[in-house]
């Protein structure tokens, strides 16, 4: 009989909540005498665990074209704390070779679902620590709704890292990855579920998660945790990579209708330019501006996990990543994100003395010496207002009578980024369907760039051909449509069940 997937590997119902830690406040440890959930809290608790605080998707702006390696910049010998991620940089088979760990985020998000059915399976049934039984029943459905939100998002990224782009076209036909939303813990064989089968189940368990949150609203740290509002701002992102362009404008503008905020540069374009953008110049006094992703923006939605850039992206001595020079000059020289996203760096220590980009869009104090990932680190994988404006314009850029509208969407966005008084609007008249959607994916590389979001936004329109160089003149190329655009199954969840099987090479 077929061994049990790693995809609930060592997980058994009685000791969920016996190992619980976090780098999160919220997070707190469940007491050790706990062996079963019985109340609201401790399946609050056990929906905790499924959060992944840690650092799971490190190679994913790696992979994008807004990444470049300046083998210059080697400044010690050996491996530099970059080259772990050389294998996706150079677009290997296997893009997790040079990982010490492999790729963990097949088995992360997997876990992460799995932690999620038991809340389902059995949260209506929970206790509640209070005598108004009201209060708990609100307690449960919305602890019930956010578990849908959260599941949701784990298999939102599991498709789009393990499997093709939706296409309309052929998403009912096409290898997805395996659903899975049972406990059980028999031995049984995984197999996929079509591309179409998985962004349906997405979708399902996003729309039943906003409505039992807003039906059943209740106090939690809201940027940490799902709520109504961020669960239909992720529907949003889906319903635009399903290429369902009204649904997606419907999200997005009752998300920005409760939340219109966007975060303005206008200060900081009296501040920042590129004669003051030397990263070492900065310390706790002087550093220019606060974390752009950070929690407490009220542009900001929802905030998971620490950052996945470093040390490879943030860290200027010992790493040969540095941002890419063409994503640099994409930006206006008013444009204040660029030097507010990315500063420079002379890397004095390497054999031949360089200069180089260094990511700053958490504004860390001292870049230079950012070397250990924790809260310190900031956030990438966020959810925020700026990029339901994005979906707007590109949805809109998608209809015939679009145009205006989109470059509505974008002006808004854009005006904030520029110094003030400087940003020239974008006219309707300059632009056709085609034209204007180009414009908007390149909005898209600017504004959220080293989110996580370009290598999806590759996959999911154009798949380029790409060129890049790494080490001793080693040239990797990605074709059209490079079947590479799919990373391959993780070699140990192959080993237990090859029934799920590899992606093609």
């Amino acid at each position: 009989m077929m061994k049990k997937c790693n995809l609930y590997r060592d997980m058994l119902f009685c000791g969920l909540l016996l190992c619980f830690s976090a780098c999160e406040k919220y997070l707190e440890e469940m007491p050790q005498n706990k062996l079963k959930p019985s109340t609201t809290d401790d399946y609050e608790q056990l929906l905790n665990k499924a959060y992944l605080t840690e650092q799971v998707m490190p190679y994913l702006d790696i992979l994008s074209d807004d990444v470049e390696l300046i083998e210059a910049n080697h400044a010690m010998p050996g491996a530099d704390l970059g080259d772990t991620q050389l294998a996706a940089y150079m677009w290997r088979d296997r893009h997790d070779l040079t990982m010490p760990n492999e790729d963990i985020a097949f088995e992360k998000f997997y876990e992460s679902i799995f932690y999620c059915n038991v809340v389902l399976e059995n949260i209506r049934d929970a206790k509640g620590v209070e005598l108004n039984e009201e209060n708990v029943q609100r307690t449960r459905k919305n602890i019930e709704g956010e578990a849908h939100a959260l599941r949701a998002y784990s298999y939102f990224y599991l498709v789009n890292l393990y499997a093709k782009a939706y296409d309309p076209a052929t998403c009912e036909t096409e290898p997805g990855i395996p659903i899975n939303n049972s406990t059980s813990a028999e031995d049984k064989i995984y197999t996929r579920n079509t591309v179409l089968e998985v962004y349906e189940q997405i979708e399902g368990d996003l729309i039943e998660s906003i409505r039992l949150m807003k039906e059943n609203p209740i106090v939690k740290n809201e940027k940490l945790k799902f709520t109504a509002l961020s669960a239909k701002a992720m529907l949003a992102r889906v319903y635009l990579y399903m290429h369902r362009w009204d649904e997606a404008i419907q999200c997005a503008k009752e998300v920005i209708t409760e939340n219109p905020s966007i975060f303005s540069l206008h200060e900081y374009g009296e501040i920042l330019s590129m004669e003051n953008n030397e990263v070492m110049f900065w310390d706790d006094e002087t550093i220019p501006g606060v974390d752009y992703l950070a929690k407490d923006n009220s542009n900001v939605l929802f905030v998971n996990g620490v950052s996945e850039l470093v040390p490879t992206m943030a860290y200027g001595r010992f790493s040969t990543f540095s941002v890419n020079r063409d994503l640099a000059d994409q930006f206006d020289p008013n444009d204040v994100r660029r030097y507010y996203f990315m500063s420079t760096y002379a890397n004095i220590y390497s054999i031949q003395p360089s200069t180089k980009l260094t990511y700053a869009k958490n504004r860390y104090v001292w870049l230079n010496q950012v070397i250990a990932i924790g809260a310190g680190s900031g956030y990438t994988r966020v959810i925020r207002t700026e990029e339901m404006y994005l979906i707007l314009a590109e949805a809109y850029a998608h209809k015939t009578d679009g145009i205006v509208s989109a470059i509505s969407y974008l002006n808004q966005l854009r005006e904030t980024k520029f110094r003030n008084g400087t940003y020239e609007l974008l006219k309707a008249s300059d632009f056709n369907l085609q034209s204007l959607l180009e414009y908007v994916w390149e909005e898209r590389r600017r504004e959220l760039c080293f989110e996580g979001h370009r290598w999806f936004d590759l996959r999911r329109t154009t798949r380029p051909a790409m060129e890049r160089v790494g080490y001793e003149n080693e040239v990797a190329r990605l074709r059209m449509d490079d079947p590479r655009y799919v990373l391959q199954i993780p070699q140990r969840e192959l080993s237990v069940n090859p029934s799920i099987g590899s992606n093609p090479r």
